[in-house]
């Protein structure tokens, strides 16, 4: 997996401050999306153990308490998929109870099997492209209307969309 940047504390992407990580490299170029720079697949950094033990050791740094949002690019797409799976997997062994929130192009129920792995490990899911003529800044966690907060613990539950609701 590679990586554009990592965001100590965001609070555009999750609720409350999280700690953000922006993969590299989108198969989906949408129309007016706002990170054009992590596009390239050829772009950005190797996902290294320093940089899993960054986020491990920085998740509560000074006292404030983080969530674990990971964008794009496109983390879900096959370049990247089997590194967010493993910093999923490895972060929640660690901090179980911490939300992670994942934000892909692709749409839930066509998910791949690995697409569907991601799902054992992460708490909100926001699918769905970028839609320019849809976009609307003042909804919740999504940049167009078209684009769903799923609640991914109820998701697997019930086995139907579940929108999330802080």
């Amino acid at each position: 997996m590679k990586f554009s940047k990592i965001k100590d504390n965001d609070i555009a992407n999750g609720l409350g401050i999280v700690m953000s990580l922006w993969t590299q490299g989108c198969p989906h170029h949408c129309k007016g999306c706002f990170n054009v720079e992590t596009w390239d697949f050829e772009g950005g950094k190797e996902f290294s153990d320093n940089d899993l033990n960054y986020i491990i050791d920085n998740i509560n740094k000074n006292n404030v308490k983080r969530n674990l949002s990971i964008l794009g690019g496109e983390p879900l797409c096959p370049q990247n998929i089997d590194g967010v799976i493993m910093l999923c997997k490895e972060f929640k062994k660690v901090y179980p109870q911490k939300m992670i929130y994942v934000w892909t192009g692709y749409v839930i129920e066509d998910f791949d099997e690995s697409q569907r792995e991601i799902l054992k490990y992460i708490d909100v899911l926001v699918d769905g492209k970028f839609e320019e003529d849809k976009k609307n800044l003042s909804i919740m966690l999504r940049g167009s209307s078209n684009q769903r907060v799923i609640n991914v613990e109820k998701y697997l539950k019930h086995d139907t969309i579940v929108l999330y609701e802080a």
